[in-house]
């Protein structure tokens, strides 16, 4: 998800009406999406799609997704050549979480560890859940879903790019059995 200096926050997934707005999939819960849409009215004015940048004009919610008026783009024609693109905005504009909050792209790619040093492989996806998220964890034991709780997430190291785990019974997969052969 992340692009150098910048991050995507969102896909082009159509346009509304006759004048170049796009409407834009969120890569957010729909329920923040009322905070989304602040943090682009106040901190992030400049959006890129496929390597050009766009200053924002204005932006509102709509049906799940958010419409966003682009200075440059005036005809439906153009907004059309945008859908199926990323959005991505500088990753300096994007404000600062609560202490023990990350977003997805900081988590995505981490190493995940296990308390006592063992790796379990590497963290590549977030599912959002009612309660909690799970963290998608792929590696040499395959694919392990972790809940992304005190209990089992220790540590988030960013700059480092670790998740350090206790693993709580049955979160691992459950592995063959081999077979005993009679001599």
């Amino acid at each position: 998800m992340s692009k150098g200096g910048t991050v995507a926050v969102g896909k082009v997934v159509g346009v509304h009406g006759v004048k170049g707005e796009i409407k834009v999939f969120p890569y957010i819960p729909r329920e923040e999406i009322a905070d989304y849409i602040e943090t682009f009215s106040s901190a992030c004015k400049i959006l890129y799609i496929d390597g050009t940048s766009y200053t924002l004009k204005g932006i509102k919610r709509h049906k799940g997704t958010v419409l966003m008026k682009l200075q440059g783009l005036t005809r439906r024609e153009d907004a059309e050549a945008l859908i199926g693109k990323e959005v991505f905005v500088d990753r300096h504009n994007l404000p600062e979480l609560p202490e023990g909050e990350y977003y997805e792209f900081e988590l995505v790619g981490m190493d995940v560890i296990t308390e006592d040093g063992k790796l379990l492989g590497e963290l590549v996806n977030v599912f959002r859940t009612g309660s909690n998220d799970v963290y998608e964890v792929r590696g040499p034991l395959g694919e392990v879903l972790l809940p992304a709780i005190d209990d089992v997430v220790l540590d988030v190291d960013v700059e480092h790019k670790r998740l350090r785990v206790r693993l709580l019974e049955g979160l691992l997969p459950d592995r063959p059995k081999k077979k005993k052969t009679s001599a």
